[in-house]
């Protein structure tokens, strides 16, 4: 039964302590990120999708998201549209088997991935940093586009995908998938400046629409070459139809108005016959009558 025949007993044996917490391991931790979805925990399979933060999601799964956010309970907020996200280009690994230790007598390498870079073959395992071009979707290793930026020696911010060779920005358009540590705060400083720039450019397309449109709702083009002090002909034709076509506009309101406050009542319409308007408490015959009652349910204003 214990404590007896000379044992001694330690103090963890008879006192109960607090349990230590579990400590994740980091490598299944870091390899359920670029195995499965963000959003529902499936694992990934193509349609894939990376939001401006870098996370991975199934393109089914933003949709389901999209159409009912009641069903998820943390959800991604700034997920608003499908333009949010973007489809990542994947390039397939030949060597890597999903099922192919059924038996158990095999070796399972599970820092195997199914996606691997095109140019330098890194398994997109979380082992090594991938990035994602956003102008085109392709999926990269960081190691590979360093070195296709250093060898190309470019100041310039524009560059091309060297998988496909499309152009893209290297500050704004690079997003670095399942960041950490630093790599959050640089998506972070990312997004604010995309924030900043949407908003100068909504700014100065919102003025310019309001010096193109005039007070009727018509657009003018102002010349910036054009002298300001001397009018021209074109413009005093063009103020001339302005006024014309005010005029008309006043001239017509002013004509409705008068129609209809020349209305003439019931009681004076000659057309009506002497029972139709008898029906009305506007005829003489009709308030004599309810002069005389007076309504005990309902109030009756013509009665005193």
């Amino acid at each position: 039964m214990g404590c007896d025949g000379g044992t001694i007993p330690r103090r963890d044996e008879l006192v109960r302590q607090k349990k230590k917490a579990e400590v994740k391991d980091k490598n299944a931790a870091n390899m359920a990120k670029w195995r499965h979805c963000t959003l529902k925990h499936d694992s990934l399979k193509r349609p894939i999708v990376v939001d401006s933060h870098g996370l991975l999601y199934n393109k089914d799964a933003i949709l389901e998201y999209l159409l009912d956010r009641m069903q998820f309970e943390h959800g991604p907020s700034y997920i608003k549209k499908l333009k949010d996200v973007k489809e990542l280009q994947l390039t397939e690994n030949p060597s890597f088997k999903l099922n192919h230790n059924d038996l158990g007598n095999e070796y399972l390498d599970v820092y195997s991935s199914p996606f691997i870079c095109p140019l330098t073959g890194l398994e997109m395992n979380g082992k090594y940093k991938f990035c994602a071009v956003w102008t085109c979707g392709c999926v990269l290793s960081d190691r590979a586009l360093r070195s296709v930026n250093n060898n190309n020696n470019t100041t310039d911010e524009k560059l091309s995908c060297p998988k496909c060779g499309e152009e893209y920005s290297s500050n704004d358009d690079i997003i670095i998938l399942n960041p950490e540590n630093e790599d959050i705060i640089l998506m972070e400083e990312r997004q604010q400046r995309l924030n900043a720039n949407q908003k100068k450019n909504g700014s100065t397309k919102r003025k310019l629409h309001d010096l193109e449109e005039d007070t009727n709702g018509k657009k003018i083009k102002i010349d910036s070459t054009a002298n300001t002090d001397v009018p021209s002909s074109s413009s005093t034709t063009v103020t001339n139809k302005n006024i014309s076509t005010n005029k008309v506009n006043t001239t017509k309101i002013i004509s409705t108005n008068k129609s209809t406050n020349g209305k003439t009542s019931i009681q004076q319409d000659s057309t009506k016959s002497d029972l139709y308007k008898s029906l009305f408490t506007t005829s003489d015959a009709a308030k004599k009558k309810e002069q005389n009652k007076a309504h005990w349910i309902t109030y009756n204003p013509l009665y005193y």
